[in-house]
């Protein structure tokens, strides 16, 4: 009689060996989106550039103080500092700053563009030093670069140079 008074216990139905219930199957799936979410997110995850964002320059809502929303490559405090570096008592404004860092991103993509030509002309897919020194050595733009990336010169031909020029520190005996 005791039995009868007692409450059953819902127990789950009752399966064959190697099936699964609908309540576990339904846990399962749930668990299987919620990973491929996370691992979603991971991959879109975007790393931080050098100037502090997280967005490149032209995507949408990069940040930056040009009109077209672009950002700017280059840290401004950096320029800044630059500038500071030659005359600490100099007195720069904010537009000024602006102004010199599009001025070099203009430049360095320009200087980029002659060095790929010239890259493309050897039939090479990347560019290298060797194609950089070129462009220096070959368009007069260039020249004030000529000191700081000279062409590569082995060894014997820069001795043979320098003593048929006659400039030669050691005299043969």
């Amino acid at each position: 009689m005791a039995s009868s008074n007692t409450p059953k216990s819902h127990k789950s139905p009752k399966t064959k060996k190697g099936e699964i219930s609908t309540t576990q199957n339904k846990a399962k799936e749930k668990n299987r989106d919620i990973s491929k979410e996370e691992n979603q997110k991971k991959k879109n995850k975007k790393p931080k550039l050098s100037n502090g964002n997280s967005k490149h320059p032209h995507e949408k809502g990069a940040e930056g103080s040009g009109e077209d929303g672009k950002a700017n490559v280059f840290p401004m405090n950096r320029i800044r500092t630059m500038i500071k570096g030659e005359d600490p008592d100099m007195r720069v404004s904010q537009e000024a700053v602006l102004a010199i860092n599009k001025a070099v991103e203009k430049f360095l993509e320009q200087f980029t563009q002659d060095a790929y030509s010239c890259c493309v002309q050897d039939r090479k897919k990347c560019l290298s030093y060797k194609h950089v020194a070129n462009v220096v050595s070959k368009k007069r733009r260039y020249d004030f670069l000529s000191d700081f990336v000279p062409e590569k010169v082995k060894a014997e031909d820069a001795l043979r140079e320098r003593d048929a020029a006659g400039n030669g520190v050691f005299q043969k005996i």
